[in-house]
């Protein structure tokens, strides 16, 4: 993992177009400096749903994959997050299990808060719900654009859309727009977008004919966002 100056760390996270981002600074400092730093090679479990006790985490760098605790059979993965992001913060402040679990999908590095240091800082605050209130409306946000997206009938738009979501780059974007390599298999996005393996094929074969995808192994890169975007809307063929 790329070594990162503490103000350059910072920033991913107070820079962002989220919840975090547009807090005060004066929270925004009060949090940041009881962080501490943590390093989760990929692949491995960050938190789980059964777990009641957990630390707010924003994630500076690297992708993590998000299960919901509410799915049934195979559970598979709903979400990507990526730097600039937060999780752990609803079981941090109200002591109850996780709605997700999260694990590493790339080495992450994530700024942790202490459980007792946010809500202490709360109590010495209370004005301060406000913001915590402001994370988890962009949780539900999140979470209802992605079912929005598979009410789409359309199949090259509900991909288009499950794309620009998965890959941070639908609000809250990621901090670092310019990253656009979506570690993710074929398998994992077909399910995400509700069609086969051999559908999917097929629409990503086209959009690379268009210049908006690139495909590699177990990855993709999205070359061009705006013609994405004109996908996604039903803007373009």
């Amino acid at each position: 993992m790329k070594a990162m100056a503490p103000a350059e760390r910072f920033a991913i996270l107070t820079d962002n177009e989220g919840w975090f981002g547009s807090a005060a600074a004066e929270f925004q400092q009060a949090v940041l400096s009881r962080c501490g730093w943590r390093e989760v090679a990929a692949g491995q479990p960050i938190y789980s749903a059964s777990d009641v006790q957990t630390d707010p985490c924003g994630i500076v760098d690297g992708s993590v994959e998000i299960y919901s605790r509410y799915g049934a059979g195979d559970n598979p993965m709903v979400h990507l997050a990526h730097e600039g992001s937060w999780i752990g913060y609803g079981a941090a402040v109200r002591g109850q299990p996780l709605r997700v679990t999260t694990v590493a999908r790339t080495n992450v590095l994530l700024a942790c808060v202490p459980w007792r240091a946010m809500q202490e800082l709360l109590r010495e605050r209370p004005e301060w719900w406000q913001f915590i209130a402001h994370a988890c409306l962009e949780y539900g946000d999140i979470a209802i654009s992605g079912y929005a997206d598979s009410l789409i009938p359309d199949s090259e738009r509900r991909c288009a859309c499950t794309l620009l979501r998965i890959a941070g780059l639908r609000f809250p974007r990621r901090s670092r727009p310019e990253r656009r390599s979506v570690p993710i298999t074929q398998d994992e996005l077909a399910t995400l977008v509700n069609v086969s393996r051999t559908t999917l094929l097929q629409i990503l074969r086209r959009f690379e004919e268009r210049g908006v995808v690139e495909q590699a192994y177990r990855a993709l890169r999205i070359v061009d966002a705006d013609r994405l975007k004109e996908i996604a809307e039903g803007r373009q063929s």
